[in-house]
Parts: structure tokens; C-alpha cells; sequence
């Protein structure tokens, strides 16, 4: 009856975690797909917030670090000045959590690389330290897995805003997001819960060369 008992347990508690699971799933894809599409400020607000809860509750799910600090790094890029530095101080212990719970992961590092981006926005004069860092990031996210366009892309952006006399500038990066482009050209995501996202960047930057 004890043995019989334990199995009992062991079944119910097993199901649990995975409605816990599933339940979490669910959550993300719905604000995915809010933000896949919107360009409001406030809805970011609201579905980062939401993302931010979810990363809270499940501290040992990369996935949901991971879009905590992207959604917050994204909205860096959108927001006012007053605003922007805020988000980007509440996205770096996501990203960072990110990146240690998978330290060689292409998208964690990334996202590094992003967040780097992100944070000499709201502070131009830390792109000495910070622009050769974001570069260091998504070279290793390229050399981590080379069929990630969005490694490629953050690579561009980097050089593309690194001035000539350092080695950078627009000529350097147009072959860089022209790699960027194959890259997602040919993309498929490991699921529908991992990272998309860059190709409308990737286009409006494409942009400055027509």
C-alpha cells in the first residue's frame, strides 16, 4: 500500500510540472504573438511586464530570461530617452540569467550582443568599451551556431556604427548583413517558442544601401 502510495505521488506530482509546463508555453507564445505584430510603446509595456512575471515565477527557464531581457532590450530601441535607459536596466539580469543558464547557446549570446547595442543608446560614451564587447558577443553566437542570422545581423549593426578609422563603417557591414539576409532567408526555428525575430531590422537597415 506505501509502495503504491509513492507511485501515486510520483504520477500526480509529474503531472503538475508539466501542466506548469504547458502553462508557461502557452503564456509566452500568447505575447509572441501580441508583439510579433505590434508597434505601440504601451503594448510592449504591458507584454514585457507580463514576460517579466513569467521569467519571475520560472527562474530555471532560459526561454523565459530570454524574452524577458529582449523584450525590455527591444523596447530600449523604441522608447523615449527618459524611458529607454530604465528598460535597459531592467533587462540586463534577465540577459545575464540568460546567458548563464546557457552559456554557449547562439541566441543567449546574442542577445548579449543586443543588450551591449541597447545600452550605448542610453549611454553613447560607453561605446568604446561596449561596441568591441557586442562585437565579441556575436562572434561567438556565429561561431556557436553559423546558420543564425541574428548573430550576423547584430555583427553589422556593430561595424556598420564602428567609425572607419576603428575598422568599421558602412562598407564593411554590407556584406555582413548581405550574409544576414541568406541567413534568414534559409532559418528555421527548433520550435515555435525560440527566437525569430531581426528580419525587419535586417530591412530597414538594408535600406541605407538602395
Amino acid at each position: 500500500m506505501k509502495l503504491l502510495f509513492t507511485i501515486v505521488l510520483f504520477i500526480a506530482c509529474r503531472g503538475a510540472s508539466f501542466a506548469a509546463t504547458d502553462e508557461w508555453k502557452t503564456s509566452l507564445q500568447q505575447q509572441l504573438k501580441i508583439l510579433e505584430t505590434s508597434t505601440s510603446l504601451p503594448q510592449w509595456e504591458k507584454s514585457s511586464a507580463l514576460l517579466k512575471q513569467l521569467a519571475d515565477q520560472h527562474p530555471g527557464e532560459w526561454l523565459l530570461q530570454y524574452y524577458a531581457g529582449w523584450s525590455y532590450t527591444q523596447m530600449v530601441f523604441q522608447a523615449p530617452d527618459d524611458k529607454a535607459s530604465s528598460y535597459c536596466k531592467t533587462a540586463e539580469p534577465y540577459v545575464e540569467k540568460a546567458l548563464a543558464l546557457q552559456p554557449t547557446n547562439t541566441e543567449t549570446l546574442t542577445l548579449k550582443a543586443y543588450w551591449l547595442s541597447a545600452r550605448i543608446k542610453v549611454e553613447p560614451t560607453s561605446s568604446v568599451k561596449n561596441g568591441p564587447e557586442s562585437k565579441k558577443y556575436s562572434e561567438k553566437a556565429i561561431e556557436a551556431d553559423p546558420s543564425n542570422p541574428r548573430a550576423y545581423l547584430l555583427k553589422a549593426l556593430v561595424v556598420y556604427h564602428t567609425p572607419g578609422i576603428f575598422g568599421g563603417g558602412k562598407k564593411k557591414a554590407h556584406p555582413i548583413f548581405e550574409e544576414a539576409q541568406q541567413k534568414f532567408a534559409a532559418f528555421k526555428p527548433k520550435s515555435a517558442l525560440h527566437p525569430t525575430w531581426g528580419l525587419a531590422i535586417l530591412q530597414e537597415s538594408m535600406k541605407s544601401y538602395q
